[in-house]
């Protein structure tokens, strides 16, 4: 084994007898501007804020800020302060968001949506009211913590409630928050930072953008929100440190010796509409293999185990690929976004290798391919591409399953492996089905998913990439794309290290407790991190093998598993072991992999390490009952669009329904299931200078033209499931529940269903999904519908 000082001091962990703990913070003290008011900070992490001030009540409306119908009082949300301590490859970050109730209204509930790292692993809560004390909040079932919660609201309690959406989505919400009272909140997470080919990646999404087929709570194009947000970043790299910079927001950055830096957002930059991005390098940061553990007291504990592939030459010969090239092309793409995807591709197109096979598919809620079937990188092919390429604009909605579903399903080429190339921001509400789709439906394609924009769903993205077995990317608005295509051709041209495996040998490792369970191919130069499990001390030596640069190679670890470790030491290991696991679990429930949902299993492990999930939500309450009457308002706290998406192209006025702007959403909804691989989906070759949705004028008057025969479902029954096509073939007069999927349905959509059976259910799903039932009998007629895009049964999503 390598020296584990290098190795700790590279994951930001402090090594003592016979184990390791990751630091959790090694705070600065801030130099304060000379606007600091003088209220009292309700915590320190809110800093240097304006916001503080025990401002007198607000005279007027100002944009952003939300209205409460009928008291015409205002219940903004003031600010939000990211506090993050990273050392080495950990980050540990503290999120305080600062609350106001209407200084000229009743008691209010304020309900807030917002993002978090995917990776995140969400461990504490506590508020703060007034200039009370803190309250810390407690993990608990969902549902436990909801009535817990809706109690204390009813009996006039101030109480806050964290629930997860998704791995990336969380709600807030704050009960009896009275008039002109502040109450901060304060959410503190810990996760592993990016590295690959010298450079470390800290990311904090700011923003939650507006998702397809759900309730969105986002300000149309040109309105704020009304609150900003503040960064404070202190760096402890453990080495010299190089380059230094923010991605995408104006800085102030301290050096504070060689390896340890202070960074702060410029209060001129403080709209929290996109992505905190801070890169960083430094001097000799090649990662070293070692393992690092953390004993339970019982003999046994958790671990992580760092491999660092060696670094080869490339082989001079390339292989040739078929590459299928897939753009966004929908309304939240329109403008700058779509540019910067077109910008990308362009480059892509024209660096493709003589050998390689092609194909290009645009899409928003169709597919809208560019050639029949993939074709030689021909210079007349390219120039076709090319011409297909250029008047894309953003329109429509956001089908990123349909599109996955074409670009898997197209006929194998065994001279040449398949890789995609997915370029989108992922604004979809069914992100969770997708990447359960990619993993059923993967076969020996690989996927590489480049996400564009400044606050793409990088759950989606990063999702996409693992169960694709690619690399995730990222484009924001303001590098050239030329960089992220570069880096995708120099990944596909040669993987550094495939089919990895470990052998434990005779080390008491659960082996079925390693995380991942699939370890993935390495594309450069970036460590593998694997968190595991061990029942017994020891010490021993493992084995990692795999096939490098395509040739057989094996290394030798010697580690040791101890027996006991101090009191404090190695924290953050089991919480990061306990989150992967939980996200491997819920990946096999999105694929469909588990016979039941492991709602159990998920909760007792949460509870145990005290982790948010789906299941599990931090709930505090104040004893006091400080709002005697027990009324209140519910209100929902606006969010910002995202930097460089406009809402306002003529395709998202016409499909508000799709992105509603209702303001009455408190959370992302759950997503229906997938439609099977089966569906016969529309497609239209557009080859030529015919082009899809989301073109000039007169790609879309030629898309208006009857599809030919040939371009038809030949079969009305293969818009049904299996289970609902038998019934269609052999019906009973007894209705059936069902879910019908639309496109470009008529305004007259509901009573042309009702005049052949349909009955619409009581709920009725966002977007272009309906619930409702129909005689079996009916299911032939309503298959045939042109407005009918595919017909599933009606079950409850787990």
């Amino acid at each position: 084994m390598k020296t584990t000082t290098s190795i700790a001091a590279l994951l930001g962990i402090s090594v003592a007898a016979g184990g390791a703990t990751l630091l959790r913070s090694r705070a600065q003290n801030l130099t304060l501007p000379a606007h600091r008011p003088s209220t009292p900070a309700l915590f320190p992490e809110l800093g240097p804020i304006s916001t503080m001030r025990a401002a007198p009540a607000i005279p007027q409306e100002t944009p952003g800020c939300l209205r409460i119908e009928d008291t015409k009082a205002l219940c903004p949300l003031r600010h939000t302060a990211v506090k993050a301590n990273i050392s080495g490859m950990v980050a540990r970050v503290t999120v305080t968001q600062l609350f106001e109730g209407p200084r000229d209204g009743r008691p209010v509930e304020a309900i807030y949506t917002f993002p978090l790292p995917e990776n995140a692993a969400v461990d504490d809560m506590t508020i703060k009211i007034g200039k009370e004390g803190v309250i810390k909040g407690t993990i608990k079932r969902r549902d436990e913590a909801r009535q817990i919660y809706d109690a204390a609201r009813a009996a006039g309690q101030t109480a806050a409630l964290l629930d997860q959406e998704r791995d990336n989505i969380f709600t807030q919400s704050i009960a009896n928050l009275l008039p002109g009272e502040q109450v901060a909140v304060q959410i503190s997470y810990v996760m592993p930072l990016k590295y690959e080919d010298g450079h470390y990646e800290f990311v904090h999404p700011l923003v939650v953008g507006p998702r397809y087929g759900a309730a969105t709570t986002n300000q149309p194009l040109g309105v704020r929100s009304g609150h900003d947000v503040s960064v404070s970043v202190n760096l402890d790299a453990g080495l010299a440190l190089g380059e230094l910079a923010a991605q995408l927001h104006a800085v102030k950055i301290q050096r504070l010796g060689e390896s340890r830096a202070q960074i702060t957002l410029s209060p001129a930059d403080s709209i929290p509409n996109k992505d905190f991005i801070l890169r960083y390098t430094a001097a000799g940061s090649e990662v070293q293999e070692g393992l690092l553990a953390k004993s339970d007291g019982k003999g046994g504990g958790h671990f992580l185990l760092v491999l660092q592939p060696p670094a080869t030459p490339r082989r001079a010969e390339v292989t040739p690929k078929e590459l299928v090239f897939v753009i966004d092309q929908t309304g939240s793409q329109a403008g700058a976004p779509i540019e910067k995807a077109k910008e990308t591709m362009r480059y892509c197109l024209q660096n493709l290798n003589p050998g390689d096979t092609f194909q290009l598919l645009g899409f928003n809620t169709e597919v809208y391919p560019c050639f029949p079937k993939p074709v030689a990188a021909t210079p007349q092919n390219l120039r076709t591409a090319l011409a297909y390429l250029n008047p894309l604009q953003g329109s429509g909605g956001t089908d990123i399953l349909k599109a996955a579903d074409f670009a898997l399903r197209q006929p194998d080429d065994p001279d040449r492996l398949r890789i995609i190339c997915y370029m989108t921001d992922g604004f979809v509400n069914n992100d969770r089905n997708i990447i359960g789709f990619i993993r059923n439906h993967r076969g020996s394609a690989r996927m590489f998913p480049f996400g564009i924009g400044n606050s793409v769903n990088r759950f989606l993205i990063e999702g996409m990439a693992r169960e694709g077995k690619g690399v995730a990317d990222i484009v924001d608005l303001r590098q050239p794309g030329k960089n992220t295509a570069q880096k995708f051709y120099q990944r596909i041209a040669d993987p550094l290290l495939t089919e990895i495996s470990v052998d434990w040998g005779e080390l008491g490792v659960e082996t079925g407790e390693v995380y991942p369970k699939q370890i993935p191919d390495v594309f450069s130069a970036a460590p593998i991190v694997l968190k595991g499990r061990y029942t017994k001390a020891g010490t021993g030596t493992i084995t990692v093998r795999g096939r490098l640069r395509g040739k057989p190679w094996e290394r030798k670890i010697r580690v040791s598993l101890p027996s006991s470790t101090e009191p404090g030491v190695g924290e953050a290991i089991p919480t990061l072991w306990a989150r992967e696991k939980i996200a491997s679990l819920m990946g096999d429930v999105w694929a469909g992999d588990l016979q039941e949902t492991p709602v159990e299993q998920v909760t007792q492990l949460a509870l145990t390490h005290k982790l948010m999930t789906e299941y599990t939500s931090f709930v505090a309450v104040d004893e006091r009952i400080r709002n005697l009457s027990g009324e209140h308002k519910s209100v929902v706290v606006p969010t910002e669009l995202p930097e460089g998406v406009s809402m306002e192209s003529e395709s998202r006025k016409r499909s508000r329904s799709n992105y509603q702007y209702n303001g009455g959403a408190t959370g992302a909804s759950s997503a229906a299931p997938a439609f099977g691989r089966g569906v016969q989906f529309q497609t239209r070759y557009l080859g030529s200078g015919s082009f899809g949705g989301g073109m000039s004028d007169t790609g879309r008057a030629k898309l208006a033209a009857p599809l030919s025969e040939a371009a038809k479902p030949k079969d009305t029954l293969s818009k049904l499931t299996a289970v609902l096509r038998a019934k269609a073939k052999a019906p009973s007069s007894f209705p059936v529940k069902i879910v019908i999927k639309l496109v470009q349905p008529p305004a007259d959509v509901l009573a042309r269903l009702k005049a052949l059976g349909f009955v619409p259910g009581p709920e009725l799903m966002s977007g272009l999904e309906l619930h409702g039932s129909i005689d079996e009998s009916k299911l032939k007629a309503l298959a045939a519908l042109t407005f009918v895009q595919a017909i599933r049964e009606d079950r409850p999503t787990p």
